[in-house]
């Protein structure tokens, strides 16, 4: 495990969702006075019924937009060395996964999905399980306040 102090590449996985976007600000708020990298990744899944290297031209041209809004949020953070990839995968955690021992990753700051209900309100979700059990690095989990979500928070663009 990285010391703390020695922290210099987060790895924030992102989507069109707001608490991605959360996760990348906190990423790049923790790596700005470090002069750390910020490595903006979003994964396309793709269907076992397609082939994986399938060339999906809608969901590629939003990965673009995706990524565009977070390297954005990255700026708004503060945080200029930014590096962004897109990735086809048939599941989010392995791909992740890839990425953070590829690039050496010190920390992955994740969104979490919104509050499911009351019958499972810790919830987290099988990516964000796959890689608390399998990554070689820190996992920051970020989520929106439970108030937000009773009040009728809304996640999404």
């Amino acid at each position: 495990m990285t010391p703390v102090d020695s922290w210099q590449r987060f790895l924030v996985p992102v989507s069109l969702d707001r608490v991605s976007l959360e996760a990348v600000h906190v990423a790049g708020a923790v790596a700005k006075p470090r002069r750390g990298t910020l490595h903006l990744l979003h994964v396309i899944e793709v269907g076992r019924s397609l082939p994986l290297n399938i060339e999906l031209e809608h969901e590629s041209r939003r990965a673009q937009q995706v990524i565009e809004r977070a390297r954005l949020a990255a700026a708004d953070a503060g945080c200029s060395n930014v590096r962004t990839a897109v990735v086809q995968a048939r599941e989010a955690g392995p791909a992740i996964l890839e990425e953070a021992r590829t690039h050496h990753i010190d920390v992955i700051v994740l969104g979490l999905p919104p509050f499911q209900g009351e019958d499972r309100p810790f919830a987290i979700g099988p990516t964000a399980e796959f890689l608390l059990r399998h990554a070689p690095c820190e996992v920051w989990l970020i989520r929106r306040p439970m108030r937000d979500i009773s009040r009728g928070g809304h996640e999404g663009p």
